[in-house]
């Protein structure tokens, strides 16, 4: 089963091969072998690549859940014989993840030194794929899309926010600080040019659709996957943006304002239906969701 789940990754026997650390015609020998058996091809040679056939396709997805509750049972084991060694096979954000892991993991290693990390960074879509294929075990990660097959546990919900230069001239008419953010009508900023998220990120899908309701869609001066920098651009008087409320440091150097109607961005931890979480790897999250109900 492992024979066959890394030469459909893989595309090529190969390779496949070298990842499996076994000869090349040994593997090709599994391979004819086993589809004699069964009576039917699994793959498809195309140009040195192998294409699954549908009937491979259904016993490739087979091999790979087989292979997930086998994983999954070991680490049922390991956890009743109180392993202390392991990995930690997580998916984090390039930003808000990559921040949180800093200020965790190191509190982590010194409960669990024994204990490695295999460490996936990514958009949420990436991610939610990672997951589902059973190369991490869980992502921490912000809004998920509802067509999503994962599990989640949601905490820290952020509110998603209009910010614009103080010297833009609808700025005065922002909230004074401490106080609810009022709203403001989309369509009078019509004229101005954005510093937007990168149409990889949810946010952007969410700042799309509220273009898309005040009936146009913006002039982008700059797009960018980091919140940290259409933060800066907005402080540098750059342009207006879309953002959570988390990345938005200092309120003074930036009117902001509620989306109408509001949305909230919500963080989560993401994994596939069954999965088995260790003590470590609660350990694990339980810091993460601290550290981000912090940011709130």
């Amino acid at each position: 089963l492992s024979y066959i789940a890394v030469i459909a990754d893989a595309q090529n026997i190969s390779r496949a091969a070298e990842q499996l650390y076994i000869s090349r015609p040994a593997l090709n020998h599994y391979l004819v072998s086993l589809e004699k058996e069964l009576g039917f091809p699994l793959f498809k040679r195309v140009q040195k690549r192998m294409i699954p056939t549908e009937a491979g396709a259904v016993y490739i997805q087979s091999a790979k859940e087989i292979l997930e509750i086998k994983r999954q049972a070991y680490k049922a084991i390991d956890e009743i014989n109180n392993c202390e060694t392991g990995c930690l096979n997580i998916g984090i954000t390039r930003v808000m993840g990559a921040d949180m892991f800093h200020r965790v993991f190191p509190r982590f290693h010194k409960k669990y030194p024994n204990y490695t990390v295999h460490l996936l960074e990514g958009n949420v879509n990436e991610l939610e794929e990672s997951c589902l294929a059973g190369e991490i075990d869980f992502a921490f990660m912000g809004q998920s899309s509802i067509q999503s097959q994962l599990e989640h546990i949601v905490f820290s919900p952020c509110e998603i926010l209009l910010a614009l230069p103080v010297s833009h001239p609808f700025a005065k008419m922002a909230a004074p600080e401490n106080l609810p953010y009022h709203t403001l009508d989309l369509e009078l900023l019509k004229n101005d040019s954005f510093v937007l998220m990168s149409k990889a990120t949810r946010i952007r899908t969410l700042a799309d659709y509220h273009f898309m309701k005040a009936g146009f869609f913006p002039k982008i001066i700059l797009e960018t996957s980091l919140s940290s920098m259409a933060y800066e651009m907005v402080c540098q008087e750059v342009g207006p943006s879309i953002l959570m409320e988390s990345a938005i440091k200092d309120k003074s150097k930036a009117a902001c304002f509620s989306l109408n109607p509001r949305e909230q961005w919500k963080q989560s931890i993401a994994y596939r239906k069954g999965t088995i979480f260790t003590k470590a790897e609660k350990y694990f999250t339980e810091l993460a969701k601290e550290y981000f109900e912090g940011l709130v």
